[in-house]
């Protein structure tokens, strides 16, 4: 019994893998076409944001919004697909371009994300730091340094041949440590998405995984979901797989509805507005302009 649902739930996710890949492969160059109409409309990204689904909208804090609004492209990639018929098509590469602002040097940064299954059946996506090169204001507060400064740690141990234990001895993981204490979840900038790391599973790890998963019942694998482990405590973005699966799968292909549903939604609170005042105006005549309090206050825009 438990062998057939195992070579079941394997050929469902084949399936579903085998379309995935497919459908980039499909899709990719209209996507690419389309990137190059959008360069033509000012603040499309910007706008897009501001329409963000739930997942990646209150991740954004106010001190994120000015600089997400000198966003100039985003692009998404599912960079381990070969072809049509091979490659992992679950692991994606997040490429967000900037111009020129007084955050940080960086015209162009990339955030590479590797689906990953772990030996107790968990499966999702693991990354490593990436460094953003700020100016006078660092919008993580200092904890993306520290997060790439401690992964550039275990690298270096790493190369020594020296046990991954011993990164809780060296400074870099107590100044990281501490600075996640004190800092709340609910308050990292989403730039903090750099700083992700997930799960510490290699692929070595996640390859032998596969293969057991592959070899059923047989090598005892019970099925593809057993619990997600806990994360390590440097995590400085738990919340990291959850915001880049919504820039993949939501915001990216479905920029363009967002971008005119914002302009919608814009056109009808601007004729709504425009009915309200010519009201207020044949109602009020005899109010002083000094006591009129004008426009209803709305949403701040990410765009000029």
């Amino acid at each position: 019994m438990y062998d057939t649902l195992a070579r079941v739930e394997k050929e469902l996710a084949e399936i579903e893998l085998d379309c995935l890949r497919k459908t980039y492969i499909a899709t990719r160059p209209k996507l690419l076409e389309r990137a190059t109409a959008i360069e033509a409309i000012p603040d499309f990204w910007s706008t897009v944001i501001d329409e963000a689904p739930a997942e990646i909208d209150q991740r954004i804090q106010p001190r994120d919004v000015p600089a997400l609004n000198c966003l100039t492209g985003i692009d998404v990639e599912r960079f381990e697909v070969v072809d049509a018929d091979n490659g992992e098509a679950r692991s994606i590469k997040l490429t967000f371009k900037f111009k020129p602002n007084e955050w940080f040097h960086d015209e162009t940064i990339e955030k590479k994300l590797h689906w990953r299954m772990s030996k107790s059946g968990w499966s999702g996506l693991v990354s490593e730091p990436v460094r953003i090169h700020w100016k006078d204001r660092d919008l993580t507060e200092g904890l993306l340094d520290m997060a790439f400064n401690l992964w550039q740690k275990e690298n270096e141990l790493k190369a020594r041949g020296q046990n991954r234990g011993r990164i809780r001895a060296t400074d870099e993981f107590k100044i990281l440590m501490e600075k996640v204490e004190r800092t709340p979840q609910d308050a990292i900038s989403i730039f903090g998405l750099f700083g992700f790391r997930g799960h510490h599973i290699s692929a070595q790890e996640s390859i032998s995984a596969l293969n057991d998963m592959t070899e059923g019942a047989e090598s005892g694998w019970e099925g593809p979901d057993k619990g997600s482990p806990v994360l390590p405590d440097t995590e400085i973005y738990p919340h990291g797989e959850e915001v880049a699966v919504a820039f993949g799968e939501d915001l990216y292909p479905g920029a363009t509805q967002y971008f005119t549903a914002a302009k919608e939604r814009d056109t009808k609170s601007f004729e709504e507005e425009l009915v309200s005042d010519s009201d207020n105006s044949e109602s009020n005549t005899d109010a002083n302009d000094e006591n009129y309090g004008g426009r209803p206050h709305k949403k701040p825009k990410l765009y000029s």
